[in-house]
């Protein structure tokens, strides 16, 4: 089974994560921000990627935001060390309503971050700045090159699509599959 471990401990929060690549059938999460747990559990479910999370905070979103960003890289990286089992590529377009995000995952160990997205003032303190941040942590944890483009006219729904895409997206990109994905022979 693909499974991660993660605890990370700061002043401002504490996370105990588990990851489960192979068995999504069991999820349990709670950040302390509402909003910011149900985008996490429609990644889950969208994503196929069993969750296990909690997390004590300071009560600022940003942090619990940006640590859990950290802490669920740290876990990819761990069940994907060997990026040459992986299909590497993996894409989803999700329409929620009047929003639609579109995410292009490519996880070859290089992270970077391309986000476009139109979100006007967020969500319970979950704004575009925040999303950004914590897909430029996972980015940069899980060594993660991932785009982002998405619009709508309802935050919760543009913000929403935009976790939904990235779990559909992760969940192809991280499929078991032989060989390496590489004109090079490695990644």
């Amino acid at each position: 089974m693909r499974t991660a471990n993660v605890q990370r401990q700061t002043k401002e929060t504490t996370i105990d994560l588990h990851v489960n690549l192979d068995d999504p059938s069991e999820t349990t999460i709670e950040t302390g921000v509402p909003f910011f747990t149900h985008v996490l559990e429609a990644l889950s479910l969208h994503g196929g990627i069993g969750m296990h999370l909690a997390v004590r905070s300071d009560g600022n979103p940003h942090h619990v935001v940006e640590d859990v960003g950290i802490a669920l890289g740290m876990a990819l990286k761990n069940v994907i060390a060997d990026t040459a089992g992986i299909k590497r590529f993996g894409g989803a377009s999700i329409p929620m309503d009047d929003s639609l995000a579109t995410i292009a995952v490519d996880a070859a160990g290089r992270s970077y971050v391309v986000f476009n997205a139109t979100i006007a003032s967020g969500v319970d303190g979950i704004d575009a700045s925040l999303v950004r941040h914590f897909i430029q942590s996972l980015s940069s944890n899980a060594m993660l090159t991932i785009h982002v483009n998405a619009y709508g006219s309802d935050d919760h729904h543009t913000i929403e699509a935009i976790f939904k895409a990235l779990g559909v997206a992760l969940s192809e990109a991280l499929q078991p599959r032989e060989g390496i994905r590489s004109t090079k022979g490695v990644l």
